[in-house]
This record gives C-alpha cells, sequence and structure tokens, in this order.
C-alpha cells in the first residue's frame, strides 16, 4: 500500500474500507459457509456434461438414459437450493456480529429462521410450491437482501420492544428463553416483508422475481451482434455475476437470439463456398473469453497459484483446476467468494471483456479462422479454440488469452493475499491476547470460539500437526545457563515456531494450540527427538559437561511410553542420562498422581535430573521439594526481575537458597537480565544464572558460537 502511485491509493483505500464491512464481511462468510454443497453440485455437474463420447456412451450402456438423473438430483439439492442455504448463512453470520447474540440473549439460529421465513412470504408460490428458479442461483441476489435486511430489522424491533414477554420460572430452558425473546421482533419483521409482497400486487406484479429478470431481459433486446454490443454482453454478464445474480441465466435469452444464431450463419457460408463472417457467437464466448468459467477464472485459478503459496486460496485454486478445466467454477464464485468481494470486481469484469476485444482483433486480423466449429461449453481449454478453429491458431489464441488474463488478475490478487494478510496478523494478535488471558483466567479454550479468532486458532493447529510431521517450520533455541566461573553448565531448550505466513508464533499461543488440539504427543516427541540429537552433537564437538534441559507437559506424564522414548533416544544418540534434566513448571509438578509419580521415578532411576521452574510464588512449593526431590530448582522470574526494588521478592531468594543449600539442591535464577541483578543473586548465594545479561536463547549454531567464544571447558 505505502508503495502505490497517489492516484491509486485512494482507490484501494475504498475497497479496504469496503472489504472491512461488517455486512460484506458475514456476506462473504455466509458465501463460503455453502462451499460444501458448491463443490459437490459442481462435481455433479461435471459428471453429466464431460465431453467425451466414449464415457457418455459408456455411463449410458451401463446404467440406461436415465442415468444423468442421478447427478441432476445431487445437483438439485446442492446448487439448486443455493439461495437458501446462502440466505441462512448469510443472515446467521451478520446476527453473530449482534450484541444480543453476543451476550446469549438471542439465538442466530432463530433469527436466521426468521429470514427464511421472509424469503417465502415475498416469494410467489405457484401450484403449490416454489420455483428451483427461485431458490437457485438465479434468487441469490434477492435471497441475500432478506438475509441483511430482515436481520437488520429483526435487531431493530429487538432493542425497541412494546411487548415485554417474561417467562417466570427457573426450570425454563435457555432456547426456550431466547425462542419468547424473539417472538415479537420476528412478528413485526414479518409484518414489513408482507406489506412488501403485497404491495407491487396492486401495481400488477404478482412475481417479484421473474418481473426483476424480465426487466433485465428485455434491456438487451434492441443489440445487434457488433464489437459494442458484445463487449457490453460480457460487461452485462460478469455485472450480474458479481453482484450475485447467475449472469450466464440472466442473460440466456439475449445468447440465444443473438449469438447462438451465428455459428449456424458461418456454417451455411461455408457450404455455400463463401468466407464466414460472423466473429461473435455462443462459441467465440464459450472458447475465447469464457476460460474456466465466468471471469475467466481459469486466468485468477493460475494467479493464485503464482501468488498464494501454501494458502487457503491456494489449497482452493487446486481443489478447483478439475472443474475449471470444463469451465465450471462455483467454487472459484461463491468460495473466494467473487461475489461481493470489492477486491475482485475490476479484474472479473475486466479480464472477460479484455479476452474477447483481444480476440475480435485476433480474428478479425485473420490471425485465427472464424469459428465454425460447434464446441460444447465443457470442453477443456486448448481443445475447445482447436476443435472451433479447426487450426492450433484458436488453441494458441486461448493459451494467449490465458496469459493476458493471469496479468491481469495478478496485481489484485497480490492486493488481496496482502489485505487478508494484515486482517489474519491483527486476528492473531486477539488470538495472542485471548491466549494470554485463558492462561491467567482459565477461560474455555480458543479452538472452540465461532468467531475469526477460534477459526485462525483452528488453521494455525492444523499447520503446526503439519508441521510437527514434515519437520518444517518448527525449531529449537538454547538459552545458556552460566555459572559464577563464566561457564556454560547447561542449557534450556525451548520450542520456537516459524510460520510461513505469520513469521514466530509466541510460545504461549504454540502451547494453547498443542494442547487444546490434542498435538502434545506428536509436538512432544518432536521436542525430545531435536533437542537430545543436538545434546548428542554437542558431545561430538567435545562440550560433555553441558546439562539439557527439556519441558515436559503435565499430560505427557500420565502417559508412560514417555520413559520408553527418552530410553529410545539414549541409546540411539549414546548420550550419558545425567547430561539430561526434565523440567516441570511449578504448576504441573504439584500434579501428585500415581502415573506422574511412577513417570518421574523411573526418569530418576534412568540417571536423568528433575527441575521445579517457575519456585517460589506458589503456595505448595516446599511439598513439591518434599514430594519430587528435585536436583534444581529454578527461581521464579518475577522474584528476580524484583530482586533490587522489593525486600520480600529478596527474602524469598534467600530463604529458599538457603534451603536448597542445605537439601543438594542446584539453585538456577532465571530473567537475569542485568550485572546489578547477578551480583545482588549471587549476594544472595545463587550460583547459577539464566536470562538476557548472558544471552538470549539461541538457534543450535548460535550457540555453539556462545560457547566457543566464552572458552568453555570441553572434557
Amino acid at each position: 500500500m505505502e508503495r502505490m502511485k497517489s492516484w491509486v491509493r485512494p482507490f484501494f483505500s475504498f475497497i479496504y474500507h469496503m472489504s472491512s464491512n461488517g455486512t460484506m464481511t458475514s456476506i462473504r462468510q455466509g458465501l463460503v459457509g455453502m462451499m460444501p454443497l458448491m463443490i459437490i453440485g459442481s462435481f455433479a455437474v461435471l459428471v453429466n456434461f464431460i465431453p467425451l463420447d466414449f464415457f457418455q456412451k459408456f455411463m449410458l450402456d451401463m446404467w440406461g438414459p436415465k442415468w444423468k438423473g442421478i447427478a441432476g438430483s445431487i445437483y438439485n439439492g446442492t446448487t439448486q437450493v443455493m439461495s437458501l442455504g446462502v440466505l441462512l448463512s448469510v443472515s446467521y453470520c451478520v446476527a453473530r456480529s449482534k450484541s444480543p447474540v453476543k451476550m446469549g440473549q438471542v439465538s442466530p439460529l432463530i433469527v436466521a429462521l426468521v429470514s427464511l421465513g421472509c424469503l417465502v412470504t415475498v416469494t410467489n408460490v405457484s401450484g403449490g410450491g416454489i420455483m428451483f428458479v427461485q431458490i437457485g442461483p438465479m434468487g441469490l441476489l434477492p435471497a441475500i437482501f432478506v438475509a441483511v435486511s430482515s436481520t437488520s430489522l429483526f435487531f431493530f424491533f429487538y432493542r425497541r420492544k412494546l411487548f415485554r414477554i417474561r417467562l417466570f420460572t427457573d426450570a425454563a430452558d435457555m432456547m426456550l428463553l431466547q425462542s419468547l425473546a424473539a417472538l415479537e421482533p420476528a412478528m413485526w419483521t414479518f409484518l414489513v416483508f408482507a406489506a412488501v409482497r403485497f404491495t407491487p400486487t396492486l401495481f400488477g406484479v404478482n412475481d417479484l422475481h421473474l418481473f426483476i429478470y424480465e426487466m433485465l431481459k428485455s434491456a438487451f433486446t434492441f443489440f445487434q451482434s457488433t464489437l459494442t454490443s458484445a463487449l457490453l454482453f460480457v460487461f452485462s454478464v460478469h455485472i450480474f455475476w458479481f453482484c450475485g445474480l447467475h449472469g450466464s441465466n440472466v442473460m440466456e435469452n439475449v445468447t440465444r437470439e443473438l449469438w447462438v444464431p451465428k455459428l449456424a450463419e458461418n456454417l451455411a457460408a461455408l457450404q455455400a463456398g463463401e468466407v464466414p463472417q460472423e466473429i461473435f457467437s455462443k462459441q467465440f464466448f464459450d472458447v475465447y473469453v469464457l476460460l474456466g468459467g465466468s471471469g475467466s477464472t481459469f486466468c485468477l485459478i493460475a494467479a493464485l497459484l503464482i501468488v498464494s503459496g501454501k494458502t487457503n486460496t491456494s489449497k482452493l485454486a487446486k481443489i478447483s483446476i478439475p472443474l475449471a478445466l470444463f469451465n465450471i467454477n462455483e467454487t472459484l464464485i461463491y468460495g473466494i467468494p467473487i461475489v461481493f468481494n470489492p477486491f475482485y470486481v475490476v479484474p472479473f469484469i475486466l479480464t472477460p471483456v479484455a479476452l474477447a476485444m483481444a480476440s475480435y482483433l485476433a480474428t478479425v486480423t485473420g490471425l485465427v479462422p472464424v469459428i465454425t466449429g460447434d464446441v460444447v461449453w465443457t470442453t477443456p481449454i486448448l481443445i475447445g479454440g482447436y476443435v472451433a478453429t479447426a487450426s492450433w491458431r484458436g488453441a494458441a489464441l486461448q493459451l494467449f488469452n490465458l496469459l493476458t488474463g493471469t496479468l491481469i488478475y495478478l496485481p489484485f490478487v497480490r492486493i488481496n493475499e496482502k489485505f487478508k494478510e494484515e486482517e489474519n496478523r491483527k486476528v492473531l494478535e486477539k488470538l495472542n491476547e485471548q491466549v494470554n488471558y485463558v492462561d491467567n483466567h482459565r477461560l474455555p479454550m480458543v479452538l472452540h470460539r465461532p468467531d475469526e479468532v477460534g477459526s485462525l486458532a483452528r488453521v494455525l493447529a492444523n499447520d503446526l500437526k503439519t508441521d510437527a510431521v514434515d519437520n518444517t517450520g518448527l525449531y529449537l533455541v538454547f538459552q545458556p545457563q552460566v555459572d559464577n566461573a563464566g561457564d556454560v553448565v547447561g542449557c534450556e531448550a525451548l520450542l520456537r515456531w516459524r510460520h510461513y505466513r505469520f513469521g514466530v508464533i509466541p510460545p504461549p499461543t504454540i502451547i494453547t494450540i498443542s494442547e487444546e488440539a490434542g498435538l502434545d504427543d506428536i509436538l512432544n516427541r518432536w521436542i525430545f527427538e531435536t533437542s537430545l540429537r543436538q545434546l548428542s552433537e554437542l558431545n561430538q564437538l567435545g562440550y560433555r559437561d553441558i546439562t539439557m534441559s527439556v519441558n515436559v507437559s503435565p499430560l505427557q506424564l500420565h502417559n508412560p511410553a514417555i520413559v520408553t522414548t527418552f530410553q529410545r533416544l539414549i541409546r540411539e544418540y549414546r548420550l550419558d542420562p545425567s547430561e539430561i534434566e526434565v523440567e516441570l513448571t511449578e504448576n504441573i509438578a504439584f500434579d501428585e498422581s500415581k502415573e506422574s509419580k511412577n513417570v518421574l521415578g523411573r526418569f530418576k532411576k534412568m540417571g536423568m535430573k528433575l527441575a521445579i521452574d517457575d519456585f517460589g510464588m506458589g503456595h505448595t512449593s516446599l511439598l513439591y521439594l518434599r514430594s519430587f526431590e528435585p536436583d534444581t530448582v529454578k527461581l521464579d522470574g518475577s522474584l528476580v526481575q524484583d530482586v533490587m526494588t522489593d525486600r520480600s521478592s529478596v527474602d524469598i531468594i534467600q530463604a529458599v537458597v538457603n534451603l536448597c543449600d542445605n537439601m543438594g539442591i542446584h539453585v538456577i535464577a532465571e530473567v537475569v537480565e542485568t550485572r546489578a541483578q547477578r551480583d545482588r543473586l549471587r549476594y544472595l548465594g545463587c550460583h547459577c544464572y539464566q536470562g538476557y545479561y548472558y544471552s538470549r536463547p539461541l538457534e543450535i549454531n548460535n550457540f555453539i558460537q556462545f560457547l566457543q567464544s566464552n572458552d568453555c571447558r570441553k572434557k
């Protein structure tokens, strides 16, 4: 954004503002919520329209003339009820952002059902039922309008109740209370939509859906087959698509009356020995303009694969490739989504218009022949160009258009990805804040949140599992532990995660997501394996007096397999168990279950050391010394930070040091950041320190350099 030219910046600032709008966000979320149905419906269409004669003949011989009814019924149950699904999804998402829903006073499900009722209220019922044209793709725009307006009206009336309905019983469940609270605002909302449905009938309009579409169709009856009308036709189709209407269906009558006959005219000219003259035909648009479907979305897929890396958008693009090859693109139209997405309004409309113009010039100048071959709209790119023109030049023009369209989409995809990146970073900040709040207040888990924070947490959980399995993104850093002589006597292995999109994720967030997603076993195995392998490398370099401290989670102490894991790694890397220290936080250490004590006891028998972290602030600290017989106690960082200013901290540290000396327990002071702190701690009897005064946590190569620069002893 910073490098944009001054005349471009206001435009994209407007787009950023539009994309951040709450209603726009809810509409996009609602459309994305329909993705499973859209993908299934798209594959159903693909099966019925695969342009391969042998496939069609095989299916006919195998299943009979009604074989297409199977996929057709799936299409009816998915795509043909799209408007109903989008209405419920959008209404639910809009309602979820309202204060009464957040406070638990109103259920978003009830609001969505009210919106469904409002849609039926304004829909013309013919023959005892609602037609697919009203609830399928053609009815998408009215459905979105009803979803947003009915939800807004519902909460408008909710805040202005004329009657107060209350249930005076302690036995009432929450859903009953929410239903009663929704009764009056739902009633007023229905009355408004009933009035909207009744008013047009006074002017002879009985079906709003058909009235709107007939008006749109009639606007194009003056078209003739000229360059201007062709470009305006392409422009109009994509304007309708962007606004939530099935542009191809809206313009179907225009296509049938103007563009379908042109191929027959060209074929007649050929048979008469004349040169075909009609450049524009339905096949012209299918072959050269609608590459991958409306919006030339095959070009968008190529741009997404170039820009988006491993993002969810890139994954969606890969899923869409098999469908886009046959010019089916609902997964992109409603999955990104493109509908009502201001980032894609320009390229989605500009690309088809530009390709239509380029293809016209290529044809009128004789670079490619006029289309004379009948091509099914699902014919893949390159094949379609060759069949339509009986020349390789038709396929070459398709390839040229693909490259041109990709170049048009690329800058918009980059800007959209940058916007999503910035939005995700804001959500990540909220997630990190929530993790800290959860840690301090023990509130519900973040993975189950229904908002964008929970959505990002689930994405991170999936990525964390993948990186742990593939050994990418995760790495360890090692913070030195230095004694009074200046020698490095140990180090603590600390987990870090460099996410491919968000950079380094804070450790508390990693831990919280790992625990909630049940990834502890996978992650801890990776930590144990990596830390002990690094310890083996240090041994091979001659550093054999350094203790590797590894953090162990509370869940691991309930799993006896952790002992077997350490035994295997010790044998595999030929390590001395006394070089390994299992570190527990004070909260974890207080788990005195039989399983935990058994695991810790087996560690001690193996010769491994046991350390208690954050020692000194808990009310049961002294019990740990008796119950777990630790080798090391690490002073709580808050005590160390206050050692220069707080007398109580000094007294606690002095008491802990004296007690541990008498019991033969090693003491390490954490979070030592200044020389003054180190000197005061030395005066109080500490002999070992860990903190930024000596070094921040270092990756293994830098840690080895630190050892070498400090002239540590080798044995």
